[in-house]
């Protein structure tokens, strides 16, 4: 079996201040977009040139089984609700893997805090198996984003 391709969508980890956070179950990684201006002086042709600007990121978001040993990320929570600035930002890293559990590409997130937590949604007619899963989503801000091939 050849050791290239793209990497699949199944295997990743989420570290939290480089501890291995269980449990997740979905990563939306956040879209990259640099702001475009439109620039001419007055004496250039009818048309104007397309220059760069700031990097703006959407949110990261996480999605993760509830557990009710979840004490990293309800810290992390807490702390953000209660303003102490120095407990609130975190560096969060996702790390995908190829099939053999290798980790090939990290993305980094620095000065990270949670944005939005959202509770599960309860349904008791869901019926049991994976389905029914109860999951806590978060919504994560940050000030930069680090793609690294390993």
């Amino acid at each position: 079996m050849p050791g290239h391709g793209p990497l699949g969508s199944t295997e990743f980890k989420v570290e939290l201040d480089g501890v291995d956070v269980p449990g997740f179950l979905e990563v939306k990684l956040p879209t990259q977009e640099v702001d475009e201006y439109d620039y001419r002086e007055g004496n250039e042709a009818k048309h104007s040139r397309k220059l760069f600007g700031d990097v703006r990121y959407s949110p990261l978001q996480l999605a993760r089984g509830a557990d009710e040993k979840n004490d990293q990320l309800r810290k992390w929570h807490k702390a953000v609700k209660e303003g102490k600035e120095e407990e609130a930002r975190k560096e969060i890293a996702v790390v995908l893997k190829n099939s053999a559990g290798e980790s090939k590409i990290r993305y980094e997130f620095s000065q990270a805090w949670i944005r939005e937590y959202e509770a599960p949604t309860l349904n008791a007619q869901a019926g049991g198996g994976s389905e029914a899963i109860a999951v806590e989503k978060y919504t994560v801000e940050f000030e930069e984003m680090e793609r690294k091939t390993l």
